[in-house]
């Protein structure tokens, strides 16, 4: 049975026929099983702590493809714009800031502060007059520690709640037509392009709210491993807990390695920067914990020296 005879008429999903990145119209199947299979209903229920309402996806399709022209992995059916709304705002928000609690080795205001200080440096300016875009700020943390910093801080988000939230601790924030119309230092998108359903329109909206020398900041999951091994069995059920993250139903709709989101960023007239390590090291704290010296010594080797990472920062040099 093909996929999309797995879905119904009037389906939650959407279908996308061309890829999100080169528009080509072909691609490899690595994964095609229905959402309801046992395997994926599982994880759904587990990830969304039975806030998901999973009924409307029976008979709806899993299917995981890649772009046979520029190698992005994607999600070809995505959530419609009524299942988005419902998703972000009813089942993640309630269980997501006690997941983010309890991951301080990605959500770690010191390393928000390393980052932030590296930028600062990088641009060699006053703290206030470096201006600073947070695109999908979420609950507003890193938003929050750039602004201690002394920036000139807006975010950006589509959630109506987190929206809310920014506004009670005074980050101000951005619609779309108000960032295209000013210009920034650094844009910050931390675990956002993952999810996006047009990440090229995004990120070239993003790349002209760039001052010439201004740095846009991607991280998202690193799906190599992942994609490797969805190629070579094609079953959801085949991925361990630690690789289903990167290709995560509904929400992680684009999969990227680094030379996808070079790719990417080529579309959108960026390209990767690779900062001077000086300035790097320069900007990290944390030597003293015996956990983390090895990770913030090497980390930027591996990021930045030999950039094969999904943490990416791109430069516009128009």
């Amino acid at each position: 049975m093909s996929a999309a005879s797995l879905l119904p008429a009037e389906s939650v999903l959407v279908e996308r026929k061309r890829c999100p990145c080169c528009d080509c119209t072909t691609w490899q199947v690595l994964i095609r099983e229905p959402l309801d299979s046992p395997a994926i209903t599982e994880f759904l229920e587990r990830q969304y702590e039975g806030r998901a309402r999973l009924a409307q996806l029976t008979g709806a399709a899993y299917e995981l493809v890649r772009c046979t022209g520029c190698r992005l992995a994607y999600q070809r059916y995505i959530p419609g714009e009524r299942l988005l709304g419902e998703l972000y705002d009813e089942w993640i928000p309630d269980s997501e800031r006690e997941r983010l609690a309890a991951q301080r080795d990605v959500y770690d205001p010191s390393y928000w502060a390393q980052q932030i200080h590296f930028f600062i440096e990088h641009f060699g300016l006053h703290p206030a007059e470096v201006r600073v875009l947070d695109f999908g700020m979420g609950w507003g943390e890193w938003a929050s520690m750039a602004r201690a910093f002394g920036c000139d801080v807006y975010g950006a988000e589509l959630s109506v709640e987190r929206l809310r939230h920014a506004h009670s601790i005074g980050i101000p924030t951005l619609d779309w037509e108000q960032i295209g119309a000013r210009r920034f230092h650094f844009i910050n998108t931390e675990q956002v392009f993952e999810h996006l359903v047009e990440p090229v329109q995004i990120l070239r909206h993003l790349a002209g709210a760039l001052e010439t020398g201004g740095l846009l900041k991607i991280s998202v999951p690193d799906a190599r491993r992942a994609l490797r091994l969805a190629a070579r069995s094609g079953r959801f059920e085949s991925l361990p807990p630690a690789l289903i993250v990167p290709l995560q139903p509904l929400e992680h709709i684009n999969c990227f390695e680094f030379d996808s989101i070079a790719r990417l960023a080529a579309v959108a007239g960026l390209k990767p920067l690779r900062p001077r390590l000086r300035l790097i090291y320069n900007a990290t704290s944390g030597w003293l914990s015996p956990k983390r010296a090895a990770r913030l010594l090497l980390r930027p080797i591996y990021r930045h020296v030999y950039p094969k990472s999904t943490f990416v920062y791109l430069v516009r040099t128009d």
